[in-house]
């Protein structure tokens, strides 16, 4: 019996099969569900009713379901559009936009291509590829069928636009406003769209054309601050230098804080804030504002942007007014204000003096009737600031932890004094104290959840997961599964990122692996959420935050915290690459399942058995709360007759909670998966050396000499003294190309011949001379060892050991971070002795005596637990306080 058509269906079904697109229509799930059972009971075979069928399941988060029902009701039925409408629209639920375009151009085709509604939906999954061709297509063939709509029009100029072709762009706007008639005149949506076509006339460089459309249309346009910009900064371009100046400063008059309209300013008169080295430039710049400050007094933009420009003693003038007047008023974040001045080292010099003398006034005097004109906080703001200013400065930590002590002696309740003291150890390497005098902190303002939040991540980089997820769960929702899943679904990627970074050192690669995937989907659901705009903003008429959101959303993974995560997950696989059986021998997964017995002693064992059986019954516990809870809630919805609550899908449980399976899977091609992180950050961001480098690493193991090549010549177009460029390049020069073919041999050893110059320089010339070129630069030097080490393997390790035990001398001014480095370096590539790693940690805590990477398990365990008498008794004091 062949599959029963909607045409064919007896009245009492086509009844139910309408009754049932409403219920789908109003979200009726459940009850749409029942009439499909009803259809589906007499005729199992009706392809339309399985899809509508699928749809609804997917609607109750049974999506996989769903989309297997729906392709079995288009097999059932392959001419009719309903069926090839509802597998589209599942398609896109699944975010797999490519397969809905398909379902869509076959509901179209055998539609005859006059659905609105799929035209519509075919253009917002063209966007969301950003595939712009069958996108303006779209929009034209919708614009012809409905002229008078205006979404329409404004749609067809986006698609335009975003393809990159302005002209069409600007027509079709011009057509719109030629058609659309009896427009009110205070419209804010036809505002928008005015604005919207001066700022593609202003992109076109038709700055002319901008400028008179801009003063046609005045009485039509409601944002008067926006035209105020786009006609201000289309008349500094055709070099009507007074009539934008006199724009740039009613717009100051206006906001005399925003310092954009500053920069307008400058611009007119042919200054930018790279000007300030031109002495003519820079005291033209200052002229004018002392010339606005006198209009605007109060004008924090204007004094802060002079501090730019000035030099010499009327730095020293502007910067003492400014730095007095911030500390006086206990402004805490002064130090940020002004950190990018220290990039000059002589403004640098001047603020330290500058504060310095402003401590040495405020500072408490010990004569008997002396007054004091500044508040007492003025003193204790000073050292805040000193103590930040000295953390910088290399060699100046232990001046700067004097100095925040000083502070906290003076106001031991004030928690930023506390971060700041935290900021300070973090900086001089005592992980452990850091974290202390962060909790700290947040234990003297409990209800600041930014302090929560800093005390966890802190917590996380001395490897304390569990107290960290105990902190951050006091902000999150008491009825979640747990802290960590709350934080991802809030997107929190500072933790996400922070978390893996604490289970790649403590050897819990499963774990990891599944924290920075996280950060993954955090970012493709942020994307996802763009589609949501696309019909939105045509509604809303918002063209230029619109166009401004697509543009952002290109460029998403370029994000730093997106960068950081994807450069941890191409170090995993390169790791389970180079040790394939790390997850077996213990090494790769010590605090999941993989590897326990051989990492962990019996008693460890048993103890870590006991807290898993412990947390499966908190899971199992919180499982049953929340399955009573929601039966209350159902029957509660039933009892008032609201199906609301019934149709709220449940929470998607977590099939691999402890990143198992992501590990097997990324064990089976860990190389594979390190390039599909690896395309993204070509595409996103590939002006970070970091991406190339990592490149070359991924290719060197695949035997890509070419991309090899590739990477390097894209690190030397960066980063010409790059301090790893030098070992890359002694590696690629010692690889065997015997088994390449002629062709390929050919490209390769041509590509190799370019590397050195000249071409008979020796590898070992090119081993060290990074560090002979950079001889004060403790990251060339490590580079050179790194690479003689490439070079000469074992041979080299006398020489090696010498390099890089030179870096802890004090004179040589070597960063922790680059010590760091070269101790990693010392113990996982040389494999030097245990001698020999003591003796580079006791010269190492000779630079920096509070760092712990340097100082031994005891000496940290004896650390934290006085540490905890000290809480203990803080606490104990705060007790006795209160009562």
């Amino acid at each position: 019996m062949p599959p029963k058509k909607l045409s064919s269906l007896p009245t009492k079904e086509r009844t139910l099969f309408g009754r049932l697109i409403q219920e789908y229509e109003s979200k009726k799930h459940k009850q749409g569900l029942k009439t499909a059972d009803a259809i589906l009971k007499k005729f199992p075979d009706h392809g339309e009713t399985l899809c509508m069928k699928g749809l609804l399941l997917a609607s109750v988060n049974r999506r996989e379901e769903g989309i297997e029902l729906a392709k079995k009701g288009v097999r059932f039925d392959l001419t009719s559009f309903i069926c090839w409408h509802a597998l589209g629209i599942l398609n896109r639920m699944d975010k797999n936009y490519e397969e809905a375009i398909k379902c869509y151009g076959q509901a179209l085709r055998i539609e005859g291509g006059g659905n609105l509604n799929l035209l519509r939906e075919s253009a917002f999954m063209h966007l969301q590829l950003r595939d712009y061709p069958p996108l303006v297509d779209k929009r034209l063939t919708l614009l012809k069928m409905q002229p008078h709509v205006r979404s329409n029009w404004v749609g067809l100029a986006v698609a335009h636009h975003l393809a990159g072709n302005h002209e069409e762009a600007a027509r079709v706007l011009t057509g719109y406003q030629d058609v659309m008639r009896d427009i009110p005149k205070r419209n804010y949506e036809h505002s928008e769209i005015l604005l919207y076509h001066a700022s593609i006339l202003q992109e076109m460089n038709e700055h002319v054309k901008a400028e008179q459309f801009l003063e046609a249309n005045k009485a039509r346009i409601l944002d008067t601050k926006a035209y105020s910009e786009i006609l201000a900064q289309s008349l500094a371009k055709q070099g009507k230098v007074e009539e934008a100046e006199k724009i740039w400063r009613g717009l100051i008059d206006r906001n005399p804080e925003c310092k954009a309209y500053f920069v307008g300013l400058l611009s007119v008169r042919g200054i930018d804030l790279e000007s300030r080295s031109d002495p003519g430039k820079s005291d033209e710049a200052l002229a004018l504002f002392a010339e606005i400050q006198e209009k605007h007094p109060r004008s924090t933009a204007a004094k802060r942007l002079s501090l730019v420009f000035a030099r010499g003693e009327e730095f020293h003038k502007l910067a003492s007014a400014y730095l007095r007047n911030g500390l006086t008023k206990g402004i805490p974040s002064i130090y940020s204000d002004l950190k990018s001045l220290y990039q000059d080292d002589a403004k640098r010099e001047a603020i330290e003096v500058i504060a310095e003398s402003l401590r040495s006034e405020w500072s408490p005097k010990v004569e008997e009737g002396t007054d004091a004109t500044d508040p007492p906080s003025s003193y204790m703001w000073c050292l805040y600031y000193l103590a930040q200013h000295y953390s910088q400065q290399p060699g100046k930590v232990e001046r700067a932890l004097q100095y925040i002590n000083s502070a906290i002696s003076h106001s031991p309740t004030q928690p930023e004094l506390h971060m700041i003291k935290a900021r300070v150890l973090k900086r001089g390497g005592d992980l452990q104290g850091a974290s202390f005098a962060m909790s700290d902190a947040r234990l003297l303002d409990g209800q600041d959840r930014y302090l929560n939040s800093k005390a966890a991540k802190y917590l996380l980089r001395i490897d304390e997961v569990e107290e960290a997820v105990k902190t951050v769960g006091l902000f999150t929702k008491p009825d979640a599964p747990d802290p960590v899943s709350d934080l991802n679904e809030m997107q929190a990627l500072w933790y996400l990122v922070e978390e893996a970074e604490s289970h790649v050192r403590k050897g819990e690669t499963g774990l990891a692996l599944k924290r920075l995937h996280q950060v993954d989907r955090v970012f493709q659901e942020v994307y996802d959420d763009q589609l949501d705009f696309h019909s939105y903003c045509l509604r809303k008429m918002t063209m230029r935050a619109y166009v401004s959101t697509i543009r952002f959303e290109d460029d998403l993974r370029s994000h730093p915290q997106y960068l950081r995560a994807a450069l941890d997950l191409i170090r995993i696989h390169l790791d389970l690459f180079d040790r394939p059986s790390s997850s077996v021998d213990g090494e790769g997964d010590k605090g999941g399942k993989n590897g326990e017995a051989a990492a962990l002693s019996e008693e460890e064992k048993k103890k870590l058995a006991k807290k898993a059986k412990k947390a499966e019954l908190r899971a199992a516990a919180a499982s049953a709360t929340g399955g009573d809870k929601k039966k209350s809630n159902a029957a509660d919805a039933k009892a008032s007759g609201n199906n609301d609550e019934e149709e709220v899908p449940p929470p998607l449980e977590d099939k691999d909670p402890m990143g198992e399976e992501l590990l097997k899977k990324t064990e089976a091609d860990p190389l594979g998966e390190a390039e599909k992180f690896l395309g993204v950050l070509m595409r996103m961001a590939g002006r970070r050396v970091e991406t190339w480098t990592a490149a070359f690493e991924v290719w060197y193991r695949r035997n890509n000499w070419v991309g090899c090549l590739s990477a390097l010549n894209r690190v030397k177009a960066l980063s010409a003294d790059h301090p790893d460029l030098n070992e890359m390049i002694v590696r690629i020069k010692r690889v065997d190309l015997s088994n390449l073919s002629q062709p390929a041999k050919s490209v390769v050893e041509k590509g190799l011949k370019g590397l050195v110059e000249p071409e008979e320089k020796s590898l070992e010339v090119v081993a060290v001379e990074g560090m002979q070129r950079s001889p004060a630069s403790a990251e060339h030097v490590l580079g050179s060892a790194k690479a003689l080490f490439t070079l000469r393997g074992a041979e080299a390790k006398r020489d090696v050991l010498e390099l890089v035990l030179g870096l802890t001398r004090e004179e040589v001014g070597c960063s922790l971070k680059t010590l760091i480095k070269a101790r990693e370096f010392l113990k996982n590539k040389v494999k030097a002795a245990e001698e020999e790693i003591q003796r580079f940690d006791q010269e190492g805590s000779k630079v920096f005596p509070l760092a712990d990477v340097f100082k031994r398990h005891e000496e940290l365990k004896e650390y934290r637990r006085v540490k905890l008498e000290e809480r203990d008794g803080w606490n104990v004091g705060r007790e006795e306080e209160q009562e």
